[in-house]
């Protein structure tokens, strides 16, 4: 039985009594210490020697003592005591600048708590490695030289509003105007990838934006990231890492698309940009601003109890649907559309995968075609000979193994397969292929055929005459929890690229009702729908969900530790306790759903788990709290 009853108490570092001079004003600093270890993530405290009190102050990167070796540790506040008197002192300073203010310290800790954290978890991707060189970078200098604490900004409030985008306009023309146009205090704007990142730089050149990603070279990011925390008055563009951005003067915060999954962090504890942008905005009193064609669930119901406002956009847009009958790529009454549309300008494909076939299966008896080492085979171009998606051996004389027919089918066609069958349906089109692989960020030609996998559509300089989406159905059909919100927000953001006039075509039944919403421009016309349906299920975003995955010997405790947890009420009624179910390498999965008023009562019990198996030196659990998906 796993014991998650007893509250763990942890001693400070101390030590005897430096024999050097201490500062002697607030001569004690409280720090986070990177020690790698989950359950030491209290502040400790530390003398301030008189020698570096002039530089050590709020988010200053020092080397102190800990447990018989040297480790970098962050400062989060000078005090004038510690109840402890006995104290080891700060070594060194690593660098004078500040990597982080006194509010994104708060903020880091609120996101530790919340997601069930270790704080240096979270710093590790709030503040990208030290770069030392960048530190005596020209800029930077001049900008420390004349950086002061930021006056606080009047009129501020922590106000959030979902701001729909409407049809036939570039979104990110849409947010550079709208962040052009404010004229106090810093904007912060988190964009989904490092494409938008880079076009919406290049769209705000004239106000020399700060950029934060991880796609730039460590000394440029250290060096920007540095920036953002010293200048005024800036716009600081980043991706997912930069809502922790410790901007001193931030007045705004935009967020672009925020339900789309590159917003969730990978490593733990697995934190999200919606969430800790409606954190830094309390915590802070700024503006937010969420900008997109269809919020997510979890935003659908913040607008539903209040917590955020929609700002609705009146569009219309010309939605055809065609279904396949027999399987085809393309119903006849699409091909003919598609004819018309490519006289007037380009015409937008949308393929669900990438690729050419993902499987052969024989014609003859359908039988699925696999390789001798158990692998499937399949066909990567239209030239290539078949061969095995493992071992890569070549089939250039295909048999079927069950019936020997030499007849194959492909299955799971993908984009470079769309691609062979749209061109010879439209002899004489150029036919262009945009890919993860091999992505396009813009199309400029005023005519012929694009076919891209979603993520990967480039802009077209005069808009699409017609975008059709390519067996819709398999959007909507995924097995996750949000095939339906991510398909609805692909094809509504895909219409936007529509020129005014043009068509959103769909391989899909006609009674779908995602065709009426996207017709109206009314997402909430099923958004709604779907809200209810988890409602009464307390599925999220009506409730919060924690994944657990540990070794599968030790699941079957765990569950009865928490079955025993719920009887005892240290966690809430309410909590359900799903699996263990077989995850991955060895590894068990737990899934807990508690009602989204009682989470934090179950994130705290978790942590106190975890923090006694570090006690313990036992690995600890894979956690995932509000994941991206339930079923991954």
């Amino acid at each position: 039985m796993v014991d998650l009853s007893r509250p763990l108490r942890l001693k400070r570092e101390v030590a005897e009594r430096s024999t050097g001079a201490h500062a002697s004003e607030l001569p004690v600093a409280k720090v986070w210490v990177d020690s790698g270890v989950f359950h030491l993530d209290h502040t400790f405290d530390y003398f301030v020697p008189e020698s570096l009190t002039s530089l050590v102050s709020t988010g200053i990167w020092v080397v102190v003592p800990f447990n018989g070796r040297e480790v970098e540790a962050l400062v989060v506040a000078r005090t004038p005591d510690s109840p402890t008197t006995s104290l080891k002192s700060i070594i060194k300073v690593l660098s004078p600048i500040p990597v982080a203010t006194a509010s994104s310290l708060d903020l880091i800790q609120k996101v530790s708590t919340r997601w069930g954290a270790h704080q240096f978890d979270v710093i590790r991707s709030a503040i990208p490695p030290r770069v030392a060189k960048a530190e005596s970078e020209p800029a930077v200098q001049r900008a420390l030289s004349a950086h002061t604490p930021a006056r606080k900004i009047k009129g501020r409030n922590a106000t959030a509003i979902y701001r729909q985008l409407p049809p036939f306009r570039d979104p990110l023309q849409l947010i550079a105007a709208k962040a052009v146009k404010e004229k106090s205090g810093t904007s912060l704007i988190v964009v989904p990838d490092s494409k938008s990142r880079r076009r919406l730089s290049e769209l705000l050149a004239s106000r020399n934006p700060i950029n934060l990603d991880s796609d730039l070279e460590r000394s440029e990011r250290y060096r920007n990231y540095l920036l953002s925390g010293l200048l005024e008055g800036s716009i600081v563009i980043g991706t997912r890492s930069a809502i922790f951005a410790p901007i001193s003067d931030l007045a705004r915060i935009y967020i672009f698309d925020e339900g789309s999954e590159h917003f969730y962090e990978r490593r733990a504890p697995g934190w999200n940009v919606r969430d800790v942008a409606l954190l830094r905005s309390r915590l802070e009193s700024v503006e937010l601003e969420f900008f997109g064609y269809s919020p997510s669930e979890e935003v659908a119901r913040a607008i539903e109890v209040g917590e955020v406002i929609f700002s609705a956009i009146r569009g219309r847009v010309h939605v055809d649907s065609h279904p396949s009958e027999s399987g085809e790529l393309l119903p006849g009454r699409i091909i003919a559309k598609v004819r018309t549309s490519l006289k007037t300008g380009p015409v937008l494909f949308i393929a669900p995968r990438k690729g050419y076939s993902q499987s052969i299966t024989c014609q003859k008896c359908r039988n699925i075609s696999l390789c001798h080492c158990g692998g499937k085979l399949i066909k990567s171009s239209v030239t290539s000979d078949i061969s095995c998606a493992h071992c890569v051996e070549s089939y250039p004389n295909w048999r079927c193994a069950w019936c020997k027919n030499d007849v194959f089918y492909l299955l799971g066609r993908g984009a470079d397969r769309f691609a062979y069958e749209i061109g010879a349906a439209f002899s004489g089109e150029k036919v262009t292929v945009s890919t993860a692989e091999n992505s396009l960020d813009s199309y400029s030609d005023r005519k012929g055929i694009v076919i891209a996998t979603p993520g990967a559509i480039p802009l077209s300089e005069s808009g699409y005459s017609a975008i059709v989406i390519l067996e819709a159905t398999r959007f909507l059909s995924q097995s996750d929890m949000r095939a339906q919100e991510r398909s609805r927000s692909l094809f509504f953001s895909a219409a936007s690229n529509l020129t005014e006039g043009g068509s959103l075509l769909l391989v899909l039944d006609h009674a779908n009702p995602i065709i009426g919403a996207l017709a109206a421009w009314k997402p909430s016309l099923i958004s709604s729908r779907e809200l209810r349906e988890r409602r009464e299920v307390s599925l999220p975003p009506y409730s919060r969900a924690v994944t657990l995955d540990i070794e599968e010997s030790q699941g079957p405790a765990l569950v009865r530790g928490l079955k025993a947890s719920v009887n005892d009420g240290r966690l809430p009624a309410s909590t359900r306790i799903l699996g263990p179910t077989e995850a991955r390498d060895g590894m068990s999965r737990i899934l807990l759903l508690v009602d989204i008023e009682r989470g934090e009562e179950l994130i705290a019990l978790i942590h106190e788990f975890q923090r006694k198996r570090s006690i313990a030196k036992k690995p600890l659990a894979s956690l995932r709290i509000d994941p991206y998906s339930l079923s991954r």
